[in-house]
């Protein structure tokens, strides 16, 4: 991968805000000091499905390693045999001044043990064990990068619901404030100090983010049934508090990776080191294929009794014992052996690819993560001083309408302005974690 790449993808760190923070690979999310979180955490990983899955794929994998492990061990079988035959009608037999009669009986019995061993001349079960113990790492690395991607969807999520909820409360916050707009307004109209349409602007105003509310409400319980599912719950049966202010992501900082990491951090994705091993594997897979084309050899051996009676079965002269190596060797087997070569190649390939795309994909996120959080600190600079202003102007023009020199509706478009930069102040706040998870997530899980 291009230094300029790598340089470009961590240069923009030093742009971003950057808290004494740590941040490593088993729990990342400590580095967000929310107990809330990491209650989420820890019930994910005990209950999620998909990670238990994970779990359960690399067991097979570790058992398949046995398999290929016995084809390099000695091979011993105990075997036993019985066969009781006989003629029912009497045979003769012509012998010189008598006749002898007889009926064949072809009993015999027969008990061993049987032994055998390959030679691995070739190295074929050496290079299958080299593809298994491969395919063992990239399914370890596959868990890992399940374990991932669950415990950063859990974060996103949560700082989701939390943004959310922060929005609930601005709104909330508005409609309590109009409708107590509502209210004077009807005693002035009353009175006869403001018009009828003052009051029904108002109340325009209030069904309106009435609205909203309900709208905010569903997108809260859609992510609270979004975690629960991530823990391993039915929706029905979770619940969770919130401990903190939710308006505090929209004033608090996230914390921002510290400056200068280097990019070979980025080798520790489980994503890229699934693809490697598998890589390894697909490679140790050719040389399983070119020992197809070299003979087999193999030690056999046994010993044991063999007797046409059971009663003698076990005696000194039943004894036979026998070794001697066999062997075979490919003639003509219509290019099988060479297709399999073949398609161990086009495997290696294909891994190859896969793994240099992972890597810029890699690059990529990273990244775009950095990218986002470096625009998102610029908007929050001037939502903050968006705010300000947008406060003196509801202040200014509520003091016109009190003098008589401005209508309701300066104020109901100043009010409107305020809300909407509060809004946007409580999505970016939540905005901005989600892409500190999200770039944990493109770093592997952290930067130590």
């Amino acid at each position: 991968m291009a230094e300029s790449t790598a340089g470009a993808a961590f240069k923009h760190a030093a742009e971003v805000p950057a808290l004494p923070s740590r941040a490593t690979g088993e729990a990342w999310w400590t580095v967000f000091a929310d107990p809330v979180l990491v209650e989420l955490e820890t019930a994910a990983l005990a209950q999620s499905p998909s990670l238990a899955a994970a779990v359960a794929r690399v067991e097979e994998a570790r058992a398949r390693i046995g398999l290929v492990r016995a084809d390099n061990k000695l091979s011993v079988t105990a075997s036993g045999t019985a066969r009781l035959a006989g003629e029912t009608a009497e045979r003769t037999l012509p012998v010189p001044g008598q006749t002898i009669t007889y009926r064949d009986r072809g009993d015999s019995y027969r008990t061993g043990v049987d032994a055998s061993f390959e030679l691995d001349l070739w190295g074929r079960v050496k290079r299958s064990l080299e593809s298994a113990e491969a395919q063992v790492a990239a399914t370890e690395a596959d868990q890992r990068a399940v374990r991932l991607v669950l415990t950063a969807e859990v974060a996103q999520t949560y700082f989701t619901w939390r943004m959310i909820e922060g929005v609930a409360e601005v709104l909330g916050r508005t409609v309590a404030s109009r409708r107590e707009a509502v209210e004077v307004l009807k005693v002035r109209f009353d009175a006869g100090l403001s018009p009828e349409l003052d009051v029904n602007r108002a109340r325009v105003e209030l069904a309106t983010l009435e609205s909203e509310i309900v709208d905010v409400r569903r997108r809260r319980d859609q992510a609270v049934n979004a975690l629960a599912v991530l823990t391993g719950k039915a929706p029905a049966a979770f619940s969770i508090l919130l401990t903190a202010n939710p308006g505090a992501l929209a004033k608090a900082l996230p914390p921002a990776i510290p400056p200068g990491l280097p990019s070979e951090l980025l080798r520790r994705r489980p994503d890229l080191a699934a693809s490697e091993a598998l890589l390894h594997a697909r490679t140790a897979e050719i040389g399983v294929a070119e020992a197809a084309k070299f003979p087999s050899i193999r030690l056999t051996g046994g010993a044991g009794f063999e007797s046409l009676e059971l009663g003698s079965l076990l005696g000194r002269p039943s004894q036979f014992w026998q070794f001697g190596p066999s062997f075979s060797v490919p003639l003509l087997d219509g290019g099988r052996t060479q297709s399999n070569i073949a398609v161990a190649q086009a495997r290696l390939a294909a891994a190859a690819a896969d793994y240099q795309q992972r890597g810029l994909a890699a690059f990529r996120e990273v990244e775009d993560a950095l990218v986002d959080l470096r625009e998102q600190a610029a908007q929050a600079a001037a939502q903050d001083r968006a705010a300000e202003s947008a406060a003196t102007v509801v202040q200014l023009a509520t003091t016109r309408y009190e003098r008589g020199f401005a209508t309701y509706l300066e104020i109901v478009d100043a009010q409107r302005s305020t809300l909407q930069i509060e809004r946007t102040r409580a999505e970016l706040g939540g905005a901005r974690y989600a892409s500190t998870v999200r770039l944990i997530r493109a770093l592997g899980g952290g930067w130590e």
